[in-house]
């Protein structure tokens, strides 16, 4: 296998890691307070971090650079996790999986904001058509469950815009910290902030199920992350980016398998033009950059 072989499935297997570990969430949801379910995440994160990382660098990784940076960025990842998990609770997994796909739209406007980074008229459009792909699945259906639906929806839109908030601090402190501490502190600092809460919620969950996706939710999301990095370092960003969006098959198989859902007409049609509007934004920022 060439290197860009080995990133491509990193990057494949990653997304079915991160599916898996969302419908471990979707599923412990509908027995277990979310707060713990978002803590559980974290603590199988944190401690896959240190038995990595630890032993190759030693206290380094608790000293950040800037500190302040790394605990805000880290505290919208929380965020962002725990409005993801609940709207996971109100609506499908590939519903979900559709809507947070907007996030590419998100981080260029932000871009454009907050970095100056330029945008053209083909880009605008781009993300023009996204967000009302993502309005599209917005929409409440028109059973009795449209509220809630609409709720989750809102609640997952939301983790999107956290998720494009995080991205760009991680733009910024790219060059101050070295990876290994930014990649403790994206799990530390969850697990500290989600631990002071969980014992007020705690259940003990019930039935050998509940424990094994209790105590494998963090596992799959630690490894899944890690995939995406050694992707990365096989080869470049742009030859990857494109298969994050085999998400979707997985989170459709998932729903079908697991909870016996599929979306409906709103959102396969929102979650075309969503993808679509993702991969042409990929597109366009690969021909921005310098070979």
């Amino acid at each position: 296998m060439t290197d860009r072989s080995r990133g491509i499935l990193c990057m494949l297997v990653a997304m079915a890691f991160i599916s898996v570990q969302e419908a471990f969430a979707k599923y412990l949801g509908e027995f277990l307070p979310v707060s713990q379910v978002v803590w559980a995440r974290y603590i199988g994160h944190l401690l896959l971090m240190l038995v990595v990382l630890w032993p190759k660098y030693g206290q380094v990784i608790f000293r950040p650079n800037r500190l302040g940076m790394q605990i805000v960025r880290s505290m919208i990842l929380l965020v962002d996790t725990a409005l993801f998990f609940y709207g996971l609770t109100l609506i499908g997994l590939a519903e979900a999986t559709a809507i947070f796909f907007s996030v590419p739209a998100l981080v260029v406007v932000l871009s454009y904001f907050f970095l100056g980074e330029r945008v053209s008229i083909a880009t605008m459009m781009a993300i023009g058509l996204g967000f009302i792909g993502t309005i599209i699945m917005l929409r409440p259906t028109a059973d009795d469950q449209s509220e809630a639906a609409l709720w989750g929806a809102l609640a997952v839109f939301g983790a999107a815009c956290c998720t494009a908030i995080y991205n760009i601090i991680t733009r910024k402190l790219a060059g101050t910290d070295s990876l290994a501490v930014t990649l403790l502190y994206t799990a530390l600092i969850g697990a500290l902030v989600s631990s002071l809460l969980v014992p007020f919620v705690w259940q003990s969950p019930v039935g050998y199920l509940q424990w094994l996706a209790l105590i494998s939710i963090g596992l799959f999301g630690a490894v899944a992350h890690s995939l995406i990095i050694t992707a990365h370092h096989y080869t470049a960003a742009t030859h990857v980016a494109p298969f994050m969006y085999t998400q979707i098959f997985w989170a459709l198989f998932f729903s079908w398998l697991i909870f016996k859902q599929l979306p409906d007409e709103n959102a396969f049609m929102g979650g075309s033009i969503v993808i679509v509007s993702g991969l042409y934004l990929w597109y366009a920022g690969h021909r921005r950059q310098p070979s």
